[in-house]
């Protein structure tokens, strides 16, 4: 992968271009990323883009890198909206790189969404994500913190659909992380207090009032977090649609309708 980054095309020009020599170009280029490895940067920031939902994704040290895990989010907004032509409004709370909502967006043609982030640099990623991919004109971004009393007022809810995948890792797993995700990835998207719980504490007590009566809301979640979210839904007054597992058989997304008509703010 760090030969094909030098080289300009990835692992299949390298495929291609075996038999040829590297310019000094880019054995400059190449041992530059291979210092950077060896600090254990995360390759994708290495090589600036990461591929999710078949879709490619720029990526910085300002975002979390996208992991095929989250994935399993997207597989279950799609079990439940079955009509790839619904017109849905989709919030995305806790955006980062985008990649959550935009690959809804290219899964429903005809949906809008806006995402919100408390950081700027995430905030920069997602709209450049956004125009890249050809979805600027369907989607907003905006800067907005769950921590500040007040934040959903400007969120011009109600919406069919609320994603976030908030930062949920306790305190005490912080420090177990691996290096390239402790010592490179944005802490304030990792970090989620003592149990790991405090960002869904803070949605959830505006949640109700984003969402359209008989609007879902999907959630990531840790692995051993699901029984917690499910309760917060349904202590929120939601319906619990169920909690879908990712490829290694761990919950990771819980997903709850609102069944109690909220009034338009």
């Amino acid at each position: 992968m760090l030969v094909g980054y030098a080289i300009g095309g990835g692992p299949e020009r390298v495929l291609a271009d075996r038999d040829r020599n590297l310019s000094f170009g880019e054995i400059k280029v190449l041992s530059q990323a291979v210092d950077r490895r060896t600090t254990q940067e995360p390759m994708a920031h290495i090589l600036g883009t990461r591929e999710f939902w078949s879709l490619n994704f720029k990526v910085t040290s300002d975002t979390l890198v996208p992991r095929p895990d989250s994935e399993t989010l997207i597989e279950a907004v799609l079990e439940r909206f079955t009509d790839s032509q619904a017109p849905l409004r989709i919030l995305d709370l806790g955006t980062g790189s985008g990649c959550l909502l935009l690959a809804l967006l290219s899964e429903f043609p005809f949906a809008n969404g806006f995402g919100i982030d408390v950081s700027d640099g995430a905030l920069s990623v997602a709209r450049e994500n956004a125009t890249t991919l050809g979805f600027a004109t369907r989607v907003k971004f905006a800067t907005g913190d769950w921590r500040v009393p007040g934040w959903s007022e400007k969120l011009d809810g109600p919406y069919d659909l609320v994603i976030s995948n908030p930062p949920y890792i306790s305190d005490g797993a912080m420090g177990q992380l691996e290096d390239d995700v402790v010592k490179f990835e944005p802490h304030n998207a990792l970090s989620g207090g003592a149990d790991g719980l405090d960002a869904y504490r803070l949605i959830f007590s505006e949640l109700p009032g984003l969402l359209k009566a008989g609007g879902v809301c999907a959630f990531e979640i840790g692995f051993d977090q699901g029984e917690s979210v499910a309760t917060f839904f349904e202590d929120a007054g939601f319906d619990l649609i169920g909690i879908n597992t990712d490829l290694g058989g761990r919950d990771r997304a819980v997903l709850a309708s609102n069944v109690k008509p909220q009034a338009n703010k």
